[in-house]
């Protein structure tokens, strides 16, 4: 199984991808909310839907005429809260919560989206907003780990994605955006730069690169000082060879089947996409340096770069197959493409 992504170019813009009411680049359209605007919801939880693509919490709250009512605040989805360090547990049935969120462009008593939850004691349970705790990280002692993005670096990743030069058949297809309401994983570069646990192990001749994708996961291994195959056969995620330069593993990847959204966010990648994913150690050993350059002559005019960093994070867990892509839940989203 796969999951759903979003149609967020739609709405992209650098200085609001940073910003933290910001959509970023979420799993599927969310032009349905108002990011430019904020409303506080006081009342108790109802219901906590621990599910992905996106989890939901349920507020029994007082409406505008003063009568009972419930709202629905859509999060983001469990490997990516789980990395922010949204605590499950503390959002019970029946706790007093006050939840900050955007509201709903069709007006009150819809879904609106959860940029945190505060409870008593006063802890801010994040949502789409980052933790405001600062992380202590610990040094790595080489590539191999556990490693994951931040939701400043995640902005920041998607930031540089929206000034790709994208050709007009990208920005048709785009508009189409096939890939929602879909259980769908996408190849790099979207599936690199999500906040989500990944891990690299190294043996003699291999790098395995094991993504945590919302319960499915995505196992990449890079065939180390090897060529390419000449009948390689095509597939999503493409051969992937690699070398060292120094302490910077360099990996080199074709054979990429066609993807609706294999350039990111429902921009499509054809057969003639190539990647070149460098990561290197930062001289802290706390974090990892992801750069990777994107070639694809179909749907991008000239080759496009990202840079990011990734976290050393030893803490995480990989979450369980339990918690796979709910095609239900991911059909919810198709009603909100908008037209």
């Amino acid at each position: 199984m796969m999951r759903p992504r979003s149609a967020l170019l739609l709405l992209f813009a650098t200085t609001s991808l940073l910003s933290p009411a910001a959509p970023l680049l979420a799993h599927h359209s969310q032009a349905m909310f108002d990011t430019t605007q904020e409303i506080v919801i006081e009342g108790t939880v109802a219901r906590f839907d621990w599910v992905n693509p996106h989890m939901y919490l349920v507020v029994d709250t007082v409406g505008p005429d003063g009568k009972p009512a419930q709202v629905e605040g859509e999060g983001l989805g469990i490997t990516q809260a789980l990395v922010d360090g949204l605590d499950r547990a503390a959002l019970q049935p029946g706790t007093p919560v006050v939840m900050r969120a955007n509201p709903n462009r069709g007006g009150w008593g819809k879904q609106v989206r959860i940029m945190d939850v505060t409870t008593r004691d006063g802890e801010i349970h994040p949502f789409y907003v980052s933790s405001t705790k600062a992380r202590s990280l610990t040094p790595a002692e080489g590539l191999e780990g556990k490693w994951a993005p931040s939701r400043a670096a995640l902005g920041a990743g998607f930031g540089a994605m929206a000034s790709w030069p994208i050709t007009p058949a990208g920005r048709a297809a785009q508009q189409q955006l096939v890939a929602d309401g879909l259980c769908f994983v996408e190849p790099v570069p979207f599936l690199a730069v999500l906040d989500e646990l990944r891990t690299l192990e190294r043996t003699a001749t291999e790098v395995l690169l094991h993504f945590d994708n919302t319960g499915d996961h995505v196992i990449r291994t890079v065939h180390l000082d090897q060529p390419h195959p000449a009948d390689l056969v095509p597939s999503r995620h493409g051969h992937s060879i690699g070398h060292f330069e120094g302490e910077t593993l360099v990996i080199d990847t074709v054979g990429y089947e066609p993807n609706a959204s294999g350039s990111g966010a429902n921009v499509p990648s054809s057969a003639e996409k190539h990647t070149v994913e460098r990561l290197t150690l930062t001289a802290d050993r706390l974090r990892l340096r992801y750069e990777i350059t994107v070639e694809d002559p179909v749907y991008l005019s000239v080759p496009a770069s990202l840079v990011q960093q990734w976290d050393h994070r030893p803490d995480l867990e990989f979450s369980p197959p339990s918690e796979q892509c709910d095609e239900g839940v991911a059909a919810r989203y198709k009603p909100h493409v908008p037209q």
